[in-house]
């Protein structure tokens, strides 16, 4: 599923013969394991060479590796619908949604390493631990992924600052030294509103970190580092809720990161007890 799942997420930024090939594998993944990469270019009516750089495109060194990602993502899906007619007809709707859900989140959470680079990841960590100030912005749903890496941070007990409206948020930027940093959370990478706190960083020479779906937009341009969560799943009821969670799980990674560095456990453990404080009658 990582793989197809790329591919999709890739449509748009992808030349006129690159999206013939991706919308074939897409309509036809069943059959790809039996066509050879030169069946495949005279299928969309294109050359063998463009299918081996589409393949490269996507991360693969080769079509042989597309292909086999392409069959596994078929054969899980496939495994995962016989099993779901396995079940009892009273069991069966509950049971297919949660099970869709689950093998869905696990593939995109699963596509986390094949899409950022282990040196992001670092770099990204390197600049939360060195800033002496963090402002993280994310509107809308975004929002809650924000509010959850704030939280983190201040575990960590760096200061995280975050606000729901882009005017104060804009004004909290006004804080920042050259020392801090800027997270901007966003689903399409394109919110005006962020757009404009990337552009006011830039001019105060602040670095931006951007975690954004998986395709080429504006905030991950202007930003020095660029994470990324997939996106595109075909149930489109669940694909906003896969891609909160996927950005979630990915500050997550971020926030271990941080606390291997720091090796602040006591820390942690002290925070822990002052929210216990909030238990108390």
């Amino acid at each position: 599923m990582v793989c197809l799942l790329k591919i999709r997420g890739m449509l748009e930024q992808m030349s006129v013969i690159e999206r013939k090939l991706a919308d074939f594998i897409l309509d036809n993944a069943h059959l790809l394991r039996d066509y050879s990469s030169q069946q495949l270019a005279d299928a969309v009516g294109t050359s063998q060479s463009s299918v081996v750089k589409f393949c490269q495109k996507l991360g693969y060194k080769g079509y042989p590796d597309l292909k086999l990602a392409v069959n596994e993502a078929v054969i899980t899906a496939t495994t995962l619908n016989r099993d779901n007619n396995e079940h009892g007809p009273a069991q069966n709707d509950l049971v297919n949604l949660v099970e869709q859900l689950q093998f869905s989140l696990q593939s995109h959470l699963r596509g986390i390493l094949e899409i950022n680079s282990e040196k992001a990841l670092q770099d990204s960590a390197d600049l939360l631990a060195q800033a002496d100030k963090v402002l993280i912005a994310g509107f809308g749903k975004s929002g809650i992924v924000a509010h959850d890496m704030q939280f983190r941070l201040l575990q960590l007990g760096k200061l995280a600052l975050l606000h729901s409206d882009p005017a104060i948020a804009l004004q909290l930027a006004n804080t920042l030294s050259s020392d801090s940093i800027l997270l901007l959370v966003s689903e399409s990478g394109q919110n005006a509103d962020l757009l404009k706190l990337a552009r006011y960083a830039k001019q105060r020479q602040i670095r931006i970190i951007s975690l954004t779906s998986y395709k080429t937009n504006a905030l991950s341009v202007a930003a020095d580092v660029a994470l990324f969560a997939l996106s595109g799943d075909e149930n489109v009821r669940v694909n906003t809720i896969l891609v909160q969670l996927a950005q979630q799980h990915l500050c997550h990674i971020l926030y271990l990161l941080l606390c291997r560095r720091q090796n602040n456990d006591h820390q942690l453990e002290e925070n822990a007890k002052l929210l216990d404080l909030l238990e108390q009658p």
